[in-house]
């Protein structure tokens, strides 16, 4: 199953978002029970798909 999950979940208690993976509440309740298609819409909307920009690419790296 895929799932944008960091297993660092703490709801943000003023807007009921993930701040691990910046999902709401709601969304990371229910998210068994979504077809895949709807997992998919959540998962872009969060960035996942979208192509990196070469500098998104090496900004990992970047210690300073």
């Amino acid at each position: 199953m895929i799932t944008p999950c960091v297993g660092k979940c703490k709801l943000n208690t003023e807007t009921a978002v993930c701040k691990g993976c910046g999902r709401t509440y709601e969304e990371i309740q229910d998210w068994t029970g979504f077809t895949e298609e709807q997992q998919m819409k959540i998962m872009r909307r969060l960035g996942y798909g979208r192509r990196k920009t070469r500098e998104e690419r090496l900004r990992r790296y970047d210690r300073g």
